[in-house]
């Protein structure tokens, strides 16, 4: 998805509402807007529940709104403005068409309770996840605590089949598999995966860093606290002095010298405390070492 056209914009809101009464059945913010979403969103239904009138596509302060009816449902996707709302409306059609499949009783014999459609959203989540991840990323989960109440925020769509998915994708997170490795190991599609792993991440229940590699380049981002430097003494000060955003973990080991494994865990530990950090750009290999 990355490379088609709909990914050059941002999905700003998705909603799901009933037809017959209006009712929001399900809404997604992915990200801030300048104007209210359900504002937008009260306005387009008025127009084409209230006053009957057909409506595809409205524009308001630089959003476009794609709009789809289903039988039951219509369907409102907020997109940055574009050029081509196609591809939008095609993952859309898809979106309304498939949970009037899924709950088509529900929908027939309405009584008013929107819970048990909470779980669809992990199929919206497929199509639009809040952020895709490099694939090599390792998922770490984060404790929650009275100190820091907005970690593990409650996942609203964590309800039903989608609750039973996202404890799979739990069990598999130990800090040490990357993604795509859980992605292999675990029976679910892999768009599953990533939707579960941006509900996560979304909701601060998981932090992301990457498996260190000999080639890994770092750089300081503060100096290291006190507690560290009493663990690992004078070796830590050495390792971090030649860290320098340039040098690879391989080179580093040359110059000091350490043992690579070991270099590893303490610079582990550092990226932990927020001391390093990765730099994204490795120096050409062949380039010629420093003396």
């Amino acid at each position: 998805m990355n490379e088609t056209v709909e990914e050059k914009a941002e999905v700003r809101y998705l909603s799901l509402v009933r037809k017959e009464g209006g009712e929001p059945i399900i809404g997604i913010p992915y990200r801030a807007m300048s104007v209210d979403p359900d504002l937008v969103a009260s306005f387009v239904l008025a127009v084409i529940i209230f006053e009957n009138r057909q409506l595809k596509t409205f524009v308001k302060e630089g959003y476009v709104v794609v709009i789809e009816e289903g039988e039951h449902v219509v369907g409102l996707l907020i997109v940055d403005k574009v050029e081509d709302d196609e591809p939008y409306r095609n993952n859309l059609i898809k979106i309304v068409e498939k949970f009037e499949s899924n709950y088509q009783q529900q929908l027939i014999a309405w009584k008013g309770d929107i819970r048990p459609f909470r779980e669809y959203a992990l199929d919206i989540l497929q199509v639009y996840p809040y952020r895709t991840f490099d694939l090599k990323m390792i998922p770490r989960l984060v404790s929650k605590s009275d100190a820091t109440p907005d970690h593990q925020a409650p996942i609203p769509w964590s309800v039903g089949e989608t609750d039973e998915k996202l404890q799979v994708i739990l069990g598999y997170i130990n800090g040490k598999r990357t993604i795509e490795e859980i992605m292999q190991q675990s029976d679910l599609d892999d768009s599953e995966v990533m939707a579960i792993m941006s509900m996560l991440d979304k909701y601060k229940w998981i932090t992301l860093t990457r498996r260190l590699e000999d080639n890994s380049v770092l750089a300081k981002i503060m100096d290291p606290p006190m507690f560290l430097l009493g663990v690992y003494g004078d070796q830590l000060t050495k390792l971090v002095e030649q860290i320098d955003g340039k040098r690879t973990l391989s080179r580093i080991c040359e110059l000091l010298p350490f043992n690579m494994e070991a270099v590893k865990t303490v610079a582990n530990r550092l990226i932990d405390a927020g001391v390093l950090g990765y730099v994204d750009t490795p120096p050409v290999i062949g380039e010629k070492k420093e003396v």
